[in-house]
């Protein structure tokens, strides 16, 4: 349940562009933009309907980060709570937020300028070694790739742990959440990898079944009519509230399906901090009690 939440909150900033640009589609498709041959530019050289176009599409983008944010920090929350329930999913606006907001833009910057000297070097080494003959210079091409693929992995796998850190620490745990994979970072480019695998096993049963479900649903109709398909396709813009309906019942499907990837993509991180900080907490204890011991004579 809290996963369908979470992904009806993921969906929520799509479903209210949605709902804000049916007005905007009527009228499109009464001018005739959506008709078989009309013109690539549906908008016409109305200006002020292409401005609200794209300014809902940006109010959307902007609202899909928040929710992002908020999902995100409740999934560390629930499993740092372990299995204890919560009557909204997890779901607050507080301090918690803040530090994961911060922590994910410093990320999101530090890793964008890593990528950029990454690339520049492989541009300058690769220039430098351009008069190397093949396959040598092949060889060392693909290698310079292997390592920027491992590099990546492996300081993603470091840096995945400073946000859910900082719930832990209730702080911006940027060292702390450092600390934690000292020595762990092949095991967290395993579970990178691992987490990657399982989203293509899923992405492709997800594909098979909505293949299945469309043959059973359009197949008879394509076979008797193909014209008579197409045309009901060419017609939905026509007519928003049959997608308003379609999108009704396939809203906690699709809801639970993006639930279950945010989850899978954030929960492990968290789960590695639960597991790393319970493990250090006594390794400190000691090395305190062993400071403050007194010297025997």
């Amino acid at each position: 349940m809290a996963t369908i939440i979470w992904g009806l909150v993921l969906l929520a900033p799509s479903v209210l562009a949605f709902a804000s640009l049916i007005p905007l589609l009527q009228e499109m498709a009464a001018s005739g933009a959506f008709e078989p041959g009309a013109s690539a530019a549906p908008f016409d050289g109305d200006f002020a309907t292409a401005v609200q176009f794209h300014l809902w599409s940006q109010l959307a983008n902007l609202l899909q980060l928040f929710a992002a944010l908020f999902v995100t920090t409740a999934i560390f929350r629930a499993v740092f709570s372990g299995r204890r329930g919560d009557g909204a999913a997890f779901l607050r606006i507080g301090m918690h937020e803040l530090y994961v907001a911060v922590v994910a833009v410093t990320i999101f910057i530090g890793m964008m300028i890593a990528m950029v000297a990454a690339v520049l070097l492989a541009v300058a080494i690769g220039l430098a070694l351009s008069g190397t003959p093949d396959p040598w210079r092949t060889l060392i091409y693909v290698g310079m790739g292997v390592a920027l693929a491992v590099g990546f992995l492996a300081l993603w796998g470091r840096l995945a742990l400073l946000a859910p850190a900082s719930l832990r620490y209730d702080t911006f745990a940027f060292v702390e959440g450092w600390k934690l994979g000292r020595g762990q970072t092949w095991r967290l480019v395993g579970v990178l990898i691992l987490m990657f695998l399982i989203a293509i096993v899923v992405g492709i049963a997800l594909a098979m079944v909505i293949g299945v479900v469309v043959m059973l649903v359009g197949g008879g109709l394509v076979m008797a009519n193909p014209e008579a398909m197409l045309t009901w396709l060419e017609g939905l813009p026509e007519r928003p509230y049959l997608l308003i309906g379609l999108g009704l019942m396939l809203l906690l499907p699709i809801a639970w399906i993006h639930g279950f990837f945010q989850l899978l993509s954030t929960a492990p991180f968290a789960r590695a901090v639960r597991d790393l900080a319970a493990e250090a907490e006594p390794a400190a204890e000691s090395a305190n009690s062993a400071d403050t011991t007194p010297i025997a004579d």
